[in-house]
């Protein structure tokens, strides 16, 4: 275990012997077996997705409202193939779309006086809305459009995830 995945460990909120996968921009997760999600979010967004009757969850971590066309199926950092393509994954290990449930998170602002309701974290915030609405997945929690940032964490296993806020940047004396 090398020194990187050690410090993980510490920080990660959830006990357990899963794997941890830490998500990056522009990423998709999703695997039966149980494993502890981690990932930093600013003005993307990340969905974490949970079946309840299957147990099983999985994340997205988007930078971009929109799918870029890259001729490929893993939906490019956009919001909403994402979590269109997370959903593809979590229905072939056999979850149900009606047994899903979503929390969401991101959409910040770095700068406390770049903050606005009509930037790139508003517009990725209401992708992830648009596309969780048209596939009736119920939003049961959310941590948007804040200044800062946030590390979320989740467990696939119990569809638990916490976070932990940070501050935004300050400029000036």
């Amino acid at each position: 275990m090398n020194q990187f995945d050690r410090r993980l460990r510490r920080l990660m909120p959830f006990e357990g012997s899963s794997p941890i996968v830490r998500l990056l921009p522009g990423e998709i997760f999703f695997d039966p077996a149980p494993h502890r999600l981690m990932t930093l979010l600013g003005s993307c967004v990340a969905v974490c997705l949970w079946d309840r009757r299957m147990r099983m969850g999985g994340m997205t971590h988007s930078m971009l409202p929109r799918c870029i066309e890259r001729g490929d199926s893993t939906g490019g950092q956009g919001a909403d193939a994402a979590i269109r393509e997370l959903v593809r994954r979590m229905n072939q290990a056999g979850c149900r779309t009606i047994d899903m449930v979503a929390k969401l998170f991101g959409g910040f602002s770095a700068l406390p006086a770049l903050s606005d309701r009509q930037g790139i974290g508003a517009a990725n915030i209401e992708s992830a809305l648009a596309a969780l609405r048209s596939l009736k997945i119920e939003v049961i929690a959310e941590e948007i459009l804040g200044e800062g940032g946030i590390v979320i964490y989740q467990n696939t296993e119990t569809g638990e995830v916490s976070g932990r806020f940070i501050a935004p940047v300050k400029i000036g004396p």
